[in-house]
């Protein structure tokens, strides 16, 4: 495990590498730092507990860390920008023919098998809905009459499916061009002197008419705004309302602060199936404690 692909990653040398040509399909995840790199951990952990036998590759400037975690090693490249603007040159990065984009903060919950199926008629899959009003990164109905466009999508890219074709391609290289335009949409830096990807995105699937997929609520969803919660990424149960109505996602993202509260237990839960007795006794003692006293009911 942990396959080191450090060379240049570019459309020329994706078709021509063996270790790239082996891979159809495969999850895929950015990692940058120590706190990203963790969360990576985790990822991976919930990805052999629900997807055993699907590639795994993390771009990252810590292989080390990573190595028996993940198939693939990708070399973070800094000329591609800062891990937000890696996020619009995934086609570049990515080892696949078909790709599920994670956030390294999501964990699966259960197989992952209904995602590659919303590929089998599109080159770009996301979801969301269409916004025609209101503020999102941006006043929509301003960013509407300034492009022309008919609608934008609000939509968290923590998930994003992708075929490594020229239409998926196109898509990423509108939104990298949109990002080097952040003026003209009144877009405002974060994190120092970062951007957020999504608006991007959001910008590019617009210009190519590209509507989010309904997943009826089974895809990818963050905990924001999430009511009546149960989760255990162990036992494969994930269920909550968002908006009202009721979400059974495959993958949860547990970005926001209640998403980082209900994380906290998940990861838990993964030390405890995967650990020994001896790292939780002796070195988590709490982990130990908590699973003698945790309830038996979710």
């Amino acid at each position: 495990m942990g396959k080191q692909c450090f060379s240049n990653i570019d459309s020329s040398t994706r078709t021509k590498n063996p270790l790239i040509c082996m891979n159809t399909r495969g999850i895929l995840t950015i990692a940058m730092g120590r706190k990203f790199v963790t969360q990576a951990r985790y990822l991976s952990l919930s990805c052999m507990l629900h997807a055993p036998h699907v590639t795994r590759a993390v771009i990252t400037d810590r292989p080390g860390l990573l190595k028996n975690y993940y198939d693939i090693l990708l070399p973070y490249k800094s000329d591609y920008g800062n891990p937000f603007a890696a996020k619009v040159r995934l086609h570049l990065y990515t080892p696949f023919d078909e790709t599920l984009f994670l956030d390294a903060d999501s964990l699966l919950i259960s197989s992952i098998d209904p995602c590659w199926e919303a590929l089998e008629n599109s080159s770009f899959v996301y979801t969301g809905r269409l916004l025609n009003g209101g503020t999102w990164y941006f006043d929509v109905e301003k960013t509407l009459e300034k492009t022309g466009f008919s609608w934008i999508p609000g939509f968290n890219s923590g998930m994003l499916l992708f075929k490594n074709n020229e239409a998926a391609g196109n898509i990423f290289d509108a939104a990298f061009d949109f990002m080097r335009r952040p003026q003209e949409f009144h877009i405002p830096f974060f994190r120092r002197d970062m951007l957020p990807d999504e608006p991007f995105f959001a910008l590019s699937f617009a210009k190519f008419g590209v509507e989010p997929y309904n997943d009826y609520g089974r895809f990818s969803r963050t905990l924001i705004g999430a009511e009546q919660i149960r989760i255990n990424v162990v036992r494969g149960v994930a269920r909550f309302k968002k908006r009202g109505e009721p979400v059974f996602p495959l993958v949860v993202h547990f970005c926001g602060k209640l998403g980082n509260i209900a994380y906290l237990r998940e990861k838990l839960r993964l030390r405890l199936h995967f650990f020994s007795f001896f790292d939780r006794l002796v070195m988590n003692p709490l982990a130990w404690l908590y699973k003698i006293l945790r309830p038996r009911q979710l």
